[in-house]
């Protein structure tokens, strides 16, 4: 096949007024709560803090656990001294904690400790977890009254949300959820109750929110808010690149958790058809986890081992020079939110090949920024991706569609003011620079 160029139109200039600072919040009424912060696997949650601030609202940033060394992305190290964290647990602080909040909370107290026992799930250890959980949150909750805060924003529906059902319980104070993918996807203790009992929920797909109401009618009545996902899209990593001049092999790029949700096997199988198909390519999957040895050997398999490579995890920097390098995106995932990945390729003009599955169609419109294809289907994802090497041009055209629906909908300046403005509207307080502190009961 012969070489083909591909090119875009100039850059546009990003918006004029992204460095305005909106400055009536108060440092310190609002917290955000996470299980990790900040980790490699979730980059939009630093991102989201940082945009945050750069419209004048800097909530308290905790955290259960720490990452460990290494595992969030260099430059973070602000982030991480910013935040306080609840682990490791000092015995004595523990028990010094919950005998002062239950004195200064009996009724909430009692009411923890009755819903601890109520609240079982499908679990008979469910009752021991709730316990444990809820003698924790005292030292948030005696945190948060040293700190006057207000409402507690948890991102993601995993233990974090327990700690903020519970501290709801013990103390009164409001909690809010961001969902995101997994964690209302997949059964999870208490679900149910935690996004019940929440003030409102942010979604980043309007899938959540149909299929959580359908999951639970008790939801109907609760408020949801849609705010996309987003990048800076002119920054120095995800402004766009034009592909280089486009010769075979074809290069594809997989950013995803070796996990079984994540389901590379399906990609490492597609890319066996298009060996068969005598379809040049280069297939590179960065990540890890739990499925490495398992990917590793059906690679062997397939007599992959030149064409496939397991990168591992790499950092951001690496990623968007690894869309620079790649020609389509590909994901085989068995289940998804709305993923990171997808938005990146976007912002670089990378088309995109995944499933039709959950948010994955809000994102990807079939034809015009990638292709859709069958779930679990190998065969599906080869011929989706066989398109590419057979019409080049389709990486130019689709990637420079995907590129203008990412700043239409993935621009993370015009999603913060979306987010900040429904702050503002749930918690009043945010906007009264002398307002007074309320006592949350």
């Amino acid at each position: 096949m012969d070489c083909l160029q591909l090119s875009f139109p100039n850059e546009p200039q990003p918006f004029a007024d992204t460095q305005i600072i909106y400055s009536e919040f108060k440092v310190g009424t609002m917290a955000y709560l996470f299980d990790v912060f900040p980790a490699l696997s979730t980059t939009f949650l630093q991102r989201e803090v940082e945009a945050l601030g750069r419209v004048g609202l800097t909530p308290l940033l905790v955290s259960h656990r720490r990452p460990r060394a290494g595992a969030y992305q260099p430059g973070d190290e602000k982030l991480l001294e910013r935040t306080f964290y609840l682990r490791p647990i000092n015995p004595w602080r523990l028990i010094k904690a919950n005998w002062k909040i239950a004195a200064q909370y009996p009724r909430g107290y009692m009411k923890g400790l009755r819903l601890a026992l109520v609240l079982t799930g499908d679990s008979p250890w469910q009752r021991i977890r709730n316990l444990g959980r809820l003698a924790l949150t005292a030292i948030l909750a005696d945190f948060f009254v040293q700190k006057k805060v207000k409402h507690v924003h948890v991102h993601f529906a995993f233990g974090a949300a327990d700690l903020a059902l519970w501290l709801e319980a013990l103390s009164g104070l409001p909690y809010s959820l961001s969902v995101h993918g997994s964690d209302v996807l997949e059964p999870i203790p208490l679900l149910e109750e935690k996004l019940r009992r929440a003030r409102f929920i942010v979604s980043n797909c309007a899938f959540h929110v149909t299929n959580l109401q359908g999951l639970f009618p008790s939801l109907h009545r609760q408020k949801f808010h849609l705010v996309n996902l987003g990048l800076d899209l002119w920054s120095e990593l995800w402004s766009r690149t034009d592909p280089e001049l486009f010769c075979p092999p074809l290069r594809i790029l997989n950013v995803a958790r070796l996990h079984p949700v994540k389901n590379q096997e399906v990609l490492i199988r597609a890319c066996a058809h298009l060996e068969e198909k005598g379809v040049k390519f280069i297939c590179r999957i960065v990540g890890d986890g739990p499925e490495r040895s398992r990917l590793e050997t059906l690679i062997a398999q397939q007599k992959l081992t030149s064409p496939v490579e397991l990168m591992g995890a790499r950092y951001e920097p690496e990623v968007a020079n690894l869309f620079n390098w790649a020609h389509v995106m590909a994901l085989s995932s068995r289940n998804e939110g709305t993923p990171m990945t997808v938005i990146e390729a976007m912002a670089k003009g990378r088309p995109v090949v995944a499933p039709l599955i959950t948010a994955l169609p809000e994102m990807v419109i079939d034809g015009q920024t990638g292709f859709l294809c069958a779930p679990q289907s190998a065969e599906d994802l080869a011929r989706k991706l066989a398109r590419f090497a057979e019409n080049p041009e389709l990486i130019r055209k689709m990637g420079l569609a995907g590129r203008k629906r990412a700043e239409k909908i993935f621009n993370i300046q015009e999603n913060t003011r979306k987010l900040q403005s429904i702050f503002v509207e749930e918690m009043p307080f945010l906007s009264r620079e002398n307002g007074k502190d309320a006592p949350w009961r």
